[in-house]
């Protein structure tokens, strides 16, 4: 089994957030710039669980100094992360300190990110990178990890699929509609349970709703799982994978739609149909006829326990500036 070759965590650039109102114009001290911000020189890493943990997260805090020799007032603004992760982000900011400032400078405030990934795949857009016209996304998950309160169960590895809807102003619990589950009634609950504690503290109240799509699965301890070797794929690697390639009709040409560019390809199931989307560049229309052909092909499973293991799994398809025809259209 070959082991996923990037392991890393990504540290974004620190943004001081100016003061709502200033009676002097000038230059900013160096405290208000950032200039004597002090902190750890070992940068947060991937929390790794085990050798196919491919997991990824993000966190957006905003910090509050107010003492030059504390540590900042930690917000979270946003948290896909999972415990670990934050364990590393919390652990990472206790050791900043803001050396040089005085009471004249009053709270200085700066928002950083953190993103985390262990995979192949190239970098993409945290989610919380809306579009222009678009709602910014503010999910924040509870600080600790979801507590399922299973036993062992006999059965096989399971998975829920949920619609997590906000309607009010962010403060309220979302309302949850499962769009698949494999789960028994104890971890459907244990979601609900989880999900409850989600909140949006972006919204005011005004805002159209917002809905995300996540996906939670339980694993009974011990148990070996099948995996994909690896996750960025040539287009043509990716065409071997797919059920019935021998009958495969198509015929694109990807000079006309921007190329070269990559489609992360998502393996679903059931009532969660495949996913191909091009993330990180604005929607390109000529793309569009293509990404539905992608989504629905299907990965030839050697059996129904892999195709339950890879459920949920994110692949990466480079696709080349080239055209590709496969076969012939049938006669009509």
């Amino acid at each position: 089994m070959q082991r996923i070759a990037a392991l890393c965590a990504f540290i974004g650039a620190m943004v001081a957030v100016p003061a709502r109102a200033q009676t002097e114009v000038g230059p900013q001290s160096d405290a208000r710039s950032l200039a004597c911000l002090s902190k750890p020189d070992k940068a947060p890493t991937y929390p790794a669980r085990h050798a196919l943990d491919r997991a990824s997260g993000g966190m957006r805090v905003l910090l509050k100094f107010t003492r030059p020799d504390a540590a900042p007032e930690v917000q979270v603004l946003f948290n896909s992360a999972r415990e670990d992760m934050q364990d590393e982000v919390h652990a990472y900011l206790r050791r900043y300190r803001l050396t040089c400032l005085t009471a004249a400078d009053g709270v200085v405030t700066a928002v950083q990110e953190f993103s985390f990934s262990n995979t192949d795949r190239d970098p993409t857009p945290m989610p919380w990178e809306r579009g222009r016209n678009q709602p910014p996304l503010c999910l924040v998950q509870p600080r600790t990890d979801m507590s399922m309160g299973l036993t062992p169960m006999d059965g096989d590895v399971e998975h829920v699929v949920a619609v997590v809807s906000f309607n009010g102003d962010g403060q309220q619990p979302p309302e949850v509609k499962f769009v698949h589950s494999t789960g028994n009634p104890r971890l459907e609950h244990a979601v609900r349970e989880r999900v409850a504690e989600y909140r949006m503290p972006c919204r005011q109240g005004t805002e159209a709703a917002q809905s995300i799509q996540q996906q939670f699965s339980y694993w009974p301890p011990g148990r070996s799982r099948a995996t994909f070797n690896k996750e960025a794929f040539s287009l043509v690697e990716f065409l071997r994978m797919v059920k019935g390639r021998e009958q495969l009709v198509a015929d694109f040409d990807f000079n006309t739609m921007g190329c070269p560019f990559k489609v992360t390809y998502g393996v679903y199931g059931g009532n969660v149909p495949n996913e191909a989307t091009v993330r990180g560049a604005p929607r390109d229309p000529n793309r569009q006829p293509f990404l539905a052909w992608m989504a629905s092909q299907k990965i030839a499973f050697q059996n129904e326990r892999q195709q339950r293991d890879l459920f949920g799994s994110q692949l990466q398809i480079d696709i080349p500036c080239t055209t590709m025809k496969l076969g012939q259209p049938a006669a009509s």
